[in-house]
C-alpha cells in the first residue's frame, strides 16, 4: 500500500466508543490507514468521554428528534446523511475516497452503516461479529441487526469459537470470519494500564440495572424481588440499583416497592461516566442486570452476574460467572447463594476468556492483509 486507506468508523453510542477506541489508536498510529471517526448521533455523546480517551469526531450526522424511539426514522436518516456527506461529497471526501467501513456490535448505527457501505460497494468490517441468541425478539431488534451485518461484511471479527461457529453455520464463508477476541478486554486492559478507571468509594455491594425494552413490563416484579431479598435477610449486602430515566419505568419500579424499601436499598440515577461505572463494577460483590456489556465486564473482573434475560448472546459467560434468571424471587435468591460460593472460590483477579487485550492488534494485522491482496 503506497497511500493510506481512509477507514470510516461509524459509531454513535458510548459502548461503541469504548469498544473501538483502542482499534482507532492502532490504525491512527499506522503507516497504512487513516481512520475517520463519524458520529452517527444515535446518542448524545459527552465531550468528557472523548477527551478522556483523547478522541475527537471528524464529522457528525445531523441530530434528529425521537432517534432512540423511532428506529425506522433514525436508520433512514443516517443512511441519507452518509449519502449527503460522502456520495454528494459535502464532507470533502467522495465515496471513492472511502476504502472501508468499520462497525461494532448490533446498534442501529452499526446496522445502517453496514447496509450503507454494502450498497455503495465499500468493504464493511464487523467488530464483535457472530453473537447470537437465535431469537429475533430477544434482544429486539439487535439480533436481526447483527445477523444482517454479518451477511454484508467483507470481514467478520469474532470474539470466540462460539461466535465463529455461528457464522459458519449461517453460511458465511470461512475466509470472511476470524477469531480475534473481544475489544472490550482491550479497552479494560488499556484503561487499567493508563489508570483511567475511577475508583468507587464503596465495596462488596450488589449492583443492579434493568433497561432492555423486552423487560419494561417486568420492572415492577423486579423491584419487588430486590426489596424482598433484603426484607427476608436473604442478603445483608447493600443493593445499589441504577434506575433508568424513562418515567414509565420509574413509576413501575416504585410500584414494586409498595410504599417503601429497605434501608440497604439505594436507588441512584444511571452513571453516565463509563470510567466511574467500570469502577462500580470492579468493586461490586455481585451484579444483577439485563445488560450485555455488563456480562463482559463482570467476566473480566470475575464478579458473579445474574442475567435478567431469557437468553444470552454471550453463552461463554454461563460456563464462568453468570446465570440466566427469571423474574422470580426464589430463582434470584438461589443466585445470591451461588454468588457467595463463586466469590469465595475464585482464584484469579481477571478472566481472559474474551482475550488478553490484543484483539485490536489482531484486527489491524488482518486489515493489512486484506488490503495487500
Amino acid at each position: 500500500m503506497t497511500k493510506k486507506k481512509n477507514i470510516l468508523f461509524i459509531l454513535g453510542t458510548r459502548p461503541e466508543i469504548i469498544k473501538l477506541f483502542v482499534l482507532y489508536r492502532e490504525l491512527k498510529g499506522s503507516d497504512e490507514f487513516n481512520p475517520i471517526l463519524f458520529n452517527s448521533s444515535q446518542q448524545t455523546i459527552s465531550e468528557d468521554i472523548l477527551s478522556y480517551l483523547d478522541l475527537k469526531f471528524d464529522m457528525s450526522a445531523e441530530e434528529i428528534q425521537n432517534r432512540s424511539a423511532d428506529l425506522e426514522l433514525f436508520v433512514a436518516h443516517l443512511m441519507q446523511d452518509l449519502n449527503r456527506q460522502f456520495v454528494k461529497g459535502e464532507s470533502g471526501l467522495n465515496i471513492k475516497d472511502v476504502h472501508g467501513v468499520i462497525v461494532q456490535g448490533d446498534t442501529a448505527s452499526a446496522y445502517a452503516g453496514a447496509v450503507w457501505g454494502f450498497l455503495n460497494q465499500v468493504p464493511v468490517f464487523h467488530v464483535e461479529a457472530g453473537l447470537r441468541t437465535f431469537d429475533h425478539l430477544n434482544p429486539f431488534p439487535e439480533e436481526f441487526f447483527r445477523e444482517s451485518i454479518g451477511r454484508v461484511s467483507a470481514l467478520n471479527f469474532c470474539p470466540t469459537n462460539i461466535s465463529y461457529g455461528n457464522l459458519l453455520r449461517e453460511g458465511i464463508k470461512e475466509d470472511k470470519c476470524f477469531i480475534v477476541g473481544n475489544t472490550i478486554n482491550d479497552a479494560i486492559v488499556t484503561l487499567l494500564n493508563e489508570k483511567k478507571i475511577i475508583e468507587y468509594p464503596e465495596k462488596d455491594y450488589i449492583l443492579s440495572t434493568l433497561h432492555r425494552r423486552e423487560n419494561w413490563d417486568k420492572v415492577k416484579d423486579y423491584s419487588s424481588v430486590l426489596n424482598k431479598l433484603l426484607k427476608t435477610n436473604k442478603t445483608k449486602r447493600k443493593i445499589i440499583h441504577l434506575l433508568h430515566p424513562n418515567p414509565a419505568i420509574r413509576k413501575s419500579f416504585s410500584e414494586g416497592l409498595d410504599g417503601g424499601s429497605h434501608e440497604l436499598f439505594e436507588i441512584k440515577d444511571p452513571v453516565n461516566d463509563y470510567f466511574q461505572m467500570l469502577g462500580m463494577v470492579r468493586n461490586a460483590h455481585t451484579v444483577i442486570s439485563d445488560s450485555g456489556g455488563l456480562q463482559e465486564e463482570t467476566l473480566f473482573f470475575n464478579i458473579p452476574c445474574g442475567i435478567m434475560r431469557k437468553v444470552t448472546e454471550r453463552p461463554e459467560v454461563l460456563d464462568k460467572n453468570a446465570k440466566l434468571l427469571n423474574f422470580d424471587y426464589d430463582e434470584v435468591a438461589g443466585f445470591i447463594d451461588y454468588a457467595e460460593y463463586f466469590k469465595s472460590n475464585v482464584n484469579n483477579e481477571f478472566d481472559y476468556t474474551f482475550g488478553r487485550g490484543d484483539t485490536s492488534k489482531k484486527i489491524f494485522d488482518l486489515l493489512k492483509k486484506y488490503y495487500s491482496k
